[in-house]
């Protein structure tokens, strides 16, 4: 893992995160010790399109959902990312820092309580509109092959950082994420729930410009 290095801005002038539309970048890094094989991470990277208005007040459209861990790797597909729901929070500034909460959110199911374990729980939804209960993520399990599979998941993110002349970089002061596959692996895994590495979790923004700065590439 390379640590981020950005020259920050010290400019006076720069004050608070501009209105306008920013790229997020959110990296969640999760490390594990493992028997024989040691330290081992997994990275999760969510890039969203960020609109921030006068009041920063943000709504952010996740654009991009990938894992890369030891021995596999998972995306979410475009008619997934469709599905996602519409994220709306406040970025807080004072003096030259800004934190925001996105709020817990859940994927796959609507509703409160436990996280659902089976397909058929009443709560289970079909986001992306595929038939299937749940969210598609498609696995790659490198020789043991690629799997299809649904998923339920709730969470909750906020960070903390430090405005630069573009946007801002930083921690993530809270992370919660668990998840449940549902179908689409020939054996049945359990709810996961990973612990967080605050050391090298991170979020950065950047603004962006031009006449396709609100759209994601799908």
């Amino acid at each position: 893992m390379i640590t981020l290095a950005i020259v920050l801005s010290t400019t006076a002038a720069l004050q608070a995160l501009a209105p306008g539309t920013y790229r997020l970048d959110v990296e969640v890094v999760v490390v594990a010790s493992v028997p024989v094989l040691g330290e081992q991470r997994t990275t999760t990277t969510t890039t969203s399109i960020v609109d921030v208005d006068d009041s920063g007040v943000a709504t952010a459209a996740a654009c991009r959902v990938e894992t890369k861990g030891p021995g596999f790797r998972s995306r979410m597909p475009p008619s997934s990312l469709r599905g996602l729901p519409i994220s709306r929070f406040t970025i807080t500034k004072k003096g030259n820092t800004i934190s925001a909460d996105m709020g817990a959110g859940t994927v796959g199911f609507l509703g409160s309580g436990p996280l659902p374990q089976r397909a058929d729980d009443p709560r289970v939804i079909d986001p992306d509109g595929d038939g299937k209960p749940g969210i598609l993520l498609d696995l790659d399990l490198g020789t043991l092959g690629q799997y299809p599979i649904q998923v339920v998941s709730q969470g909750q993110t906020a960070f903390e950082g430090t405005l630069t002349a573009t946007g801002a970089i930083g921690r993530l002061t809270l992370v919660r994420s668990t998840e449940q596959v549902l179908s689409g692996l020939p054996v049945k895994l359990p709810a996961r729930s990973d612990a967080i590495d605050p050391k090298f979790s991170r979020f950065s923004m950047e603004r962006l410009e031009g006449p396709d700065r609100s759209m994601c590439a799908w």
